[in-house]
Order: structure tokens, then sequence, then C-alpha cells
């Protein structure tokens, strides 16, 4: 197994390669077809994309975040038979790039009917409390006529009204059910679409300036920021939304193709691992406040049951 960090690294090795091969491409002793179907067998291009702390491409954490490990500690390890290419792109290219290469992967994204037309999911490695809607705790009143039994937000009435100022990341999923919704309210003018290459961190600001009222995102999101960059945000307030599911899980997906199915297949052994879905989900919990740590657990038991242990 060779791992390797970046393509870019590699650009000068990769073009003496190239070189070599057409040379012997040219002269007969190696088939094309064979040639290319072998490279294609041995290689996983693993796209990761700036999304603290699921990944942590650089500062404080870097290569620490929640997907981050489950990628470097669980998968690759015990996907021998492949070189494992790791590419940083931003998160609205992903689809493209799981869309146009044959071995192209992905772990941590959400299963909608869109991207099932081009890719190809594993069975979940990991779930978490549906993304929700963060405003600061000094503006919380302005919540009231949308707030319902246990504090959830009726969020379809929110966006109805037009009042409050929601700022969205553009290319990232929030669940089938809120992706659904923002294609509903489109070009509303309280949604305010971000596509900053840290558009996490940029709607974090935006907020603490008073140009957008609430941000969709998860727990961790805000402690994470707010944790590194203290300064710069301010204290919010985590609201679950009405439409949401009880939990939401993540998958491991690679282009549709027989290379993709042949790399789930073997992924899919993987996940059937209960310890690893256990380190995962305590990797998630370590990034979480602690008050939410109950509801972490509850979330892993529902989308993870233990199975019953047969009599001997």
């Amino acid at each position: 197994m060779q791992l390797v960090p970046y393509l870019s690294a590699r650009a000068g090795k990769w073009i003496k390669g190239t070189a070599l091969i057409a040379s012997l491409l040219a002269s007969g002793m190696m088939p094309a077809a064979n040639q290319a179907a072998g490279q294609a067998a041995s290689e996983i291009n693993w796209y990761v994309f700036p999304l603290p702390p699921l990944y942590i491409p650089e500062g404080p954490g870097k290569g620490e975040g929640i997907v981050d490990l489950a990628l470097q500690r669980h998968l690759v390890p015990n996907l021998p038979g492949y070189q494992h290419k790791f590419i940083n792109v931003p998160l609205k290219r992903l689809e493209l790039m799981l869309r146009d290469e044959g071995n192209a992967c992905a772990l941590g994204l959400f299963k909608n009917a869109e991207r099932e037309k081009t890719m190809v999911f594993s069975t979940p490695f990991f779930a978490q409390i549906p993304p929700g809607a963060m405003i600061p705790r000094a503006q919380i009143a302005q919540l009231r006529p949308y707030l319902l039994a246990g504090d959830k937000l009726n969020f379809s009435k929110l966006l109805e009204d037009e009042v409050l100022t929601v700022g969205v990341q553009s290319g990232r999923s929030y669940g089938a059910a809120i992706d659904d919704l923002l294609a509903i309210y489109k070009g509303k003018k309280n949604i305010f679409l971000n596509s900053a290459p840290n558009a996490a961190k940029s709607l974090f600001q935006m907020n603490a300036l008073g140009r957008v009222n609430l941000i969709l995102g998860y727990p961790y999101e805000a402690n994470f920021l707010n944790n590194r960059d203290s300064a710069d945000f301010v204290d919010l307030k985590f609201y679950p939304l009405q439409e949401q599911p009880a939990f939401l899980s993540g998958y491991a997906a690679c282009s549709k193709g027989p290379f993709g199915e042949q790399v789930i297949e073997q992924i899919n052994a993987v996940l059937a691992r209960r310890d690893i879905l256990e380190a995962v989900a305590a990797y998630y919990e370590g990034w979480l406040p602690e008050d939410a740590h109950p509801l972490a657990r509850q979330v892993f038991g529902l989308a993870f049951p233990a199975k019953p242990r047969t009599k001997k």
C-alpha cells in the first residue's frame, strides 16, 4: 500500500512515468488495455474537502477531524490492495469529481437521489445529530414565533416569512429534508448562499457582523471555530429543526461504475466491524459540547442497534 498525500506532490514522477509507459506502448511491449485496467484497479483518488471538524485541512488540529481519522486509521489500512491519493477540493467541486473520474471516492457524504445518479454508496459508517440552526444567544427572541415543543424550529415557516436571513454553505448537503426545502425556496431574499473556500468560517464571521441572522450547521461547528478563533465569533445556541429526522447517516461514496462498486463492496466489509463504528462515534463525541454527549450516544444506538447475542 502506498499513501500519496497530494496529487501535485507526484507531478514530476508522474510525467516521467507517463513517458516510460508511452515508450513501452509504442514498442508493443505493454498492451494498452491491460495497462489502463491495471492502473485503474490499483489507485483510489480520495477527495477531501475543508469542513472542520469533519475534515481539518490546515491549522490547529490538522488531520485530526472526525472523518480524517476514520479514513486514515480505519479505511485506508483495511484496503491494502490500492494506492491511496488524497486530493483537496472545494466542497462545491466534490460532486463533479465523483461524476467525472472513474476511480474517485469520498468519505462523509450524505446520500440523496441526485447523488445516487452518479455515485455508489456504502453502508453507513457514521451517525450524527442532524444540522440545525445556530443563532447568537442575545438574539434568541427573534426565533420565538417559529419555536415548537422541545425548542424545535419550524424551518419551513421561517423560510416562508422571509424575516430572518439564513446563511447556507453552497454545495453542501444538510440532509434530504432540508435540501428539498432549500430547493423550494431557492432565490428567496432571506437565503444567503456562501461559496467561499472556507464557507463555514465565513458564515460565522458574517453572523458576528450581523449580516446573516442564523446559520445552518452542526452543534460541533460553532465549538470548533470559537475555540480556534474566539476573537471573531459570538456565543451561539443550537436549535434542532422540526423537519429533520432523528439522525443522519454519513457514507463512503465512489464514482458509479465497476471500479466504484468493487471498492464500495470492500469498504462495506470493513464497516461491518462494530469496533470501527464505535471508534468513529468516539471521534464525533469528542468534538461535541459535553451536554450533547447523551444525545450523540442515543443517536448511535438508533443508527447501529446492537445485535442480540445468540445462545450457544
